[in-house]
């Protein structure tokens, strides 16, 4: 049977009447993607998170009777929870607690097949546990004594467990961080061969895969599943008089943690390093979603530091779509995020031929520069 779950949102800005109902539901998708059984939505509005349970305490014991009645198994928070807030919840509702940084970790564990996406995914496992367990153990060892247990070994204990834990940190970073050096000299390798790097990103779902796959003419396995690549996949092309390499790589998420960010450090260098970044848009998006998405993306990037003249966008699925809404949705987007360079394409039909065109024209300036 699938595990019973409760999304549960704080919303703390009034003024939004829609916004909060999109990220529910994309929490939603990501939920039932790891097979939880979504009964209900809980929405509490405050202008201000309780530095306790995230919740006030009245919405709390809210959560709790109905969670009792509907035999729910899991409470999934949108917001990220502090340590503290996660401890205390789980707690006061005696059910398992998770937010969105533990849910997308659950669907990294389904879909990491290769030793890079596990050693990332540990970091970020660990970057979560370290301070729960850090708190786990102060609490067991630390109430109403200066120095727990016979001789203090409760205390021992208790920097044994944070110092393991650390340990393993810092080994798996110096692993991510070795791998990370390696692969910079690899880039810079194909670099000295003057061959273009190509990197497909976008949101996940998206069709970045679907898109390589026309491209490459190979035929990746493609999912609606969120994640399905976790570390980057290259490819050299040489089609029509083209030649680059052309990566594809992790798909994008609405306000993905920091720390999630941090641990796949080695798979975004692959974003970093290209010369061009085909952003890969769903078109047939309803148009606030599709706004979220962009504007998700493009921070990503700049928080890369990717200029706007590296990259752009294949606006795809351009077949679920009448020409007309695909207009307005352009009109409407680029008066909201500036003017970008951008194609149609439908890798559905495996109709790129434009996409391939236009990358061309954007890789010709690289190409005649590292001829010089």
């Amino acid at each position: 049977m699938k595990d019973r779950a409760y999304v549960c949102y704080l919303k703390t800005n009034p003024h939004d009447h829609n916004l909060f109902k999109i990220k529910l539901l994309e929490l939603e998708n990501l939920a039932k993607v790891v097979g939880y059984e979504v009964v209900d939505r809980i929405v509490q509005v405050n202008s201000k998170p309780d530095p306790r349970y995230l919740f006030g305490s009245g919405k709390i014991y809210e959560i709790k009777d109905r969670a009792s009645k509907e035999r729910i198994d899991t409470i999934i928070v949108y917001n990220e929870l502090s340590t503290k807030q996660q401890f205390n919840l789980k707690k006061v509702l005696g059910k398992e607690v998770i937010d969105r940084y533990d849910l997308t970790l659950k669907i990294f564990d389904l879909e990491a097949s290769d030793e890079t996406s596990k050693l990332q995914i540990k970091l970020a496992r660990l970057l979560k546990e370290i301070p729960y367990q850090k708190l786990l153990a102060s609490i067991k060892y630390k109430v109403g004594r200066e120095h727990p247990g016979p001789r203090s070994l409760g205390e021992y204990s208790y920097h044994k467990v944070v110092s393991m834990l650390l340990k393993n940190r810092a080994k798996i970073e110096e692993q991510i961080n070795h791998k990370l050096k390696m692969h910079k000299i690899n880039v810079q390798k194909r670099k000295s061969e003057a061959i273009p790097l190509v990197c497909i990103t976008g949101y996940y779902n998206a069709g970045k895969t679907s898109i390589f796959n026309a491209i490459t003419n190979l035929d990746k396995p493609v999912s609606e599943r969120p994640f399905t690549t976790l570390s980057s996949k290259y490819y050299l092309v040489e089609r029509e008089g083209l030649k680059l390499y052309l990566v594809d790589t992790i798909g994008f998420v609405v306000d993905l943690d920091p720390r999630l960010i941090y641990s796949f450090k080695l798979t975004l260098e692959d974003i970093s390093s290209s010369d061009l970044i085909l952003l890969v848009v769903d078109v047939s998006d309803q148009y606030e979603i599709l706004e979220l998405r962009v504007k998700t993306s493009l921070k990503y990037l700049s928080d890369l530091n990717i200029s706007k003249n590296r990259i752009l966008f294949a606006l795809n699925k351009i077949d679920r779509v009448s020409l007309k809404e695909v207009e307005e949705k352009i009109n409407k987007l680029f008066s909201k995020i500036g003017e970008h360079d951008y194609v149609l394409t439908s890798a559905k039909n495996r109709n790129v031929e434009n996409l391939v065109e236009k990358i061309r024209e954007k890789i010709k300036p690289l190409e005649e520069v590292k001829e010089v």
